[in-house]
């Protein structure tokens, strides 16, 4: 074998050093990103699961053209007063009065309490309510 082979063969065992020193760091970072999704996927699932609410009742007064929406969060995670959302008729809702066991000054939402959406400037019966949570749980009364 010649001193061209030798070198040749040197050359190559560099490039491959060379390919795989670059190569590993970036599969390491991309592994990493994956298990971290994963991970925050599952929690993100954990907490869904134990979020749960339960529309106790929903009343419009013509007379006042108010609706009042009450639910009691019935699941085992606290959840965020301005993060439960409120659609009428599928239209968002932002102008709601909120109040938790009575206090409207409450932004946390603990389970076994109910809260409270007051909503005035309701011009006709809704056909339908829905509430939904921070975490996607979301609840649909046709009846009102």
């Amino acid at each position: 074998m010649g001193l061209s082979t030798s070198g040749a063969a040197a050359i190559l065992f560099v490039g491959v050093l060379l390919t795989v020193s670059t190569a590993v760091p970036v599969l390491e970072t991309a592994n990493e990103r994956v298990t971290t999704a994963v991970d925050d996927r599952g929690e993100r699932e954990l907490e869904r699961r134990n979020t749960d609410m339960n529309v106790t009742n929903v009343t419009y007064n013509a007379s006042t053209d108010r609706l009042t929406v009450n639910v009691t969060n019935t699941g085992s995670r606290t959840l965020s007063v301005n993060e439960t959302d409120l659609l009428v008729d599928g239209v968002y809702r932002t102008d709601a009065t909120t109040r938790v066991e009575g206090d409207s000054g409450r932004v946390l939402w603990m389970p076994g309490e109910s809260l409270q959406f007051e909503l005035t400037g309701v011009t006709t019966t809704p056909d339908r309510v829905k509430l939904v949570t921070e975490y996607g749980v979301a609840e649909t009364i046709t009846e009102v």
